[in-house]
């Protein structure tokens, strides 16, 4: 089937905003790596499909819709990069950021990393072991993001001790993320995230970008090929797991599985069906534009982004809170397509805004978003710079609740306020060391026994 003209330009305009945008946040400053998540895990769901849709001998079915959607996702990057560029524009009239400290001590900075890493881990394992804790469910749910969290930090602090060795190793740990989240929950898509976190997180500390772009590359290879096998033994793995069996035998199946190991062909069929089949937000976006368009549904006219703002109070004030997680039944009221029994099919942040105020809504709405990314990537930068961790994780942590662009907007919100309830809750109880030597000389006996961080030149590499 020869490639859609109209759906190739689309293609290649999201390809030249993304690239845009990208480079032009690379050189402006300090980040921490999430805008560059945000673009990827975007690119993941809403453009890699209609790249595949180019290739000659790949058919779309009949009634395919992605090109639709291809072109309300382009709108809504469009908006999204307006938004940082605003953000670049609105720093230019503010007065300079705070200086960073050129060298700090890394003890109390290390003692409250491993603090989150431990809080994470307790926090993951139980709810591993069907742990319930209904009013602080969502808090208890982020001790996930918090490992991934802990562990880029953990990179961090070895490449800052000069330990390179060390820092590799904690990368290690990262790849053992999927590993982890298919023998316990029987997905991939955790797993994946938490690694591209902290891949991202750690890339925009080094100083090399080739090396780094080249080094991704790798990685999304391997990622495909990982996924399209993940893909074919899917039902396999998940009657394992979610049968109860014993860690050995999903042990077994998942050895099973990656003994052959389909290195990802874009000429095999089955590999581009793999991924079309879960990895294509276009289509349904592309449905519930058409849905609209033809007056099947009413305009959501802001009822789901009133449900966002509910989200934000904690059950443990609000036990009767109407507002749970996943996006319900919004998809198939707003595409008229029906899906299976217990199937969970995210909303998606385009398709959200698209239901609510339509095209408009979709570019105003993205700018909004690429406002705060920018700026949260750039604020938690700068706390990272000053060696204030605390700082940095309060920014951070809700910062990576906005990487939901498969969800609604409602479990983006709720996730950022529990991130920042976790955060606060464990600064509560531990004593966080100040970021910048005070300028006077009088200190307290209290604040002589805290360690404190001391500038001096910085050696650069």
């Amino acid at each position: 089937m020869a490639p859609d003209i109209n759906s190739l330009s689309w293609v290649i305009a999201w390809a030249c905003l993304a690239a845009f945008v990208l480079l032009r946040h690379a050189r402006r400053g300090p980040n921490v790596g999430l805008l560059l998540t945000y673009i990827f895990i975007f690119g993941t769901l809403h453009w890699f499909a209609p790249v595949l849709h180019q290739l000659p001998w790949f058919s779309e079915f009949p009634g395919d819709l992605t090109a639709e959607g291809l072109r309300e996702s382009t709108l809504a990057l469009a908006g999204f990069v307006a938004g940082v560029e605003l953000l670049t524009i609105a720093r230019r009239r503010m007065a300079a950021d705070e200086e960073p400290a050129e060298e700090f001590d890394l003890g109390p900075t290390t003692r409250l990393v491993n603090i989150y890493l431990v809080a994470g881990v307790v926090l993951y394992a139980f709810t591993l072991f069907g742990g319930r804790l209904q009013f602080l469910a969502a808090v208890v749910s982020t001790g996930s993001t918090l490992v991934a969290v802990s562990v880029g930090l953990k990179c961090w602090l070895e490449q800052k001790s000069g330990r390179i060795g060390q820092s590799w190793l904690w990368l290690a740990v990262a790849g053992l993320f999927p590993l982890l989240t298919l023998i316990a929950q029987g997905f991939l898509g955790y797993g994946f995230v938490a690694v591209l976190i902290v891949a991202s997180f750690v890339a925009s500390q080094q100083p090399s970008r080739w090396k780094t772009a080249l080094a991704g590359v790798f990685l999304i290879y391997f990622g495909l090929s990982i996924y399209v096998t993940y893909m074919r033994d899917r039902t396999d793995i998940r009657d394992v797991v979610w049968g109860g069996q014993a860690f050995d035998a999903r042990f077994d199946q998942l050895a099973s599985t990656f003994r052959s190991v389909e290195w990802f062909d874009p000429w095999d069929l089955d590999h581009l069906y793999r991924v079309d089949r879960r990895l294509n937000q276009d289509h349904l976006i592309g449905s519930a534009v058409v849905f609209l368009r033809e007056g099947s549904a009413d305009y959501a006219k802001g009822s789901t982004l009133v449900d966002a703002v509910v989200a934000l109070v904690p059950r443990a004030l609000w036990p009767d809170k109407p507002i749970v997680g996943g996006s319900g039944d919004l998809v198939t009221n707003y595409t008229g397509i029906r899906f299976a029994y217990g199937t969970s099919v995210g909303v998606g942040q385009v398709m959200e805004l698209h239901i609510n105020f339509g095209t408009p809504g979709v570019v105003i709405g993205f700018a909004v978003l690429g406002l705060l990314v920018a700026l949260i990537d750039r604020r938690a930068a700068g706390s990272l710079a000053r060696g204030d961790i605390r700082s940095f994780a309060l920014w951070y942590m809700p910062g990576l609740s906005l990487l939901q662009l498969g969800g609604s907007l409602a479990e983006v919100t709720a996730t950022a306020a529990a991130s920042m309830v976790l955060i606060l809750a464990i600064s509560s109880v531990v004593r966080t060391p100040v970021a910048i030597e005070p300028e006077n000389d009088e200190e307290t006996a209290d604040d002589e026994k805290e360690p404190k961080f001391h500038r001096r030149p910085e050696v650069v590499s």
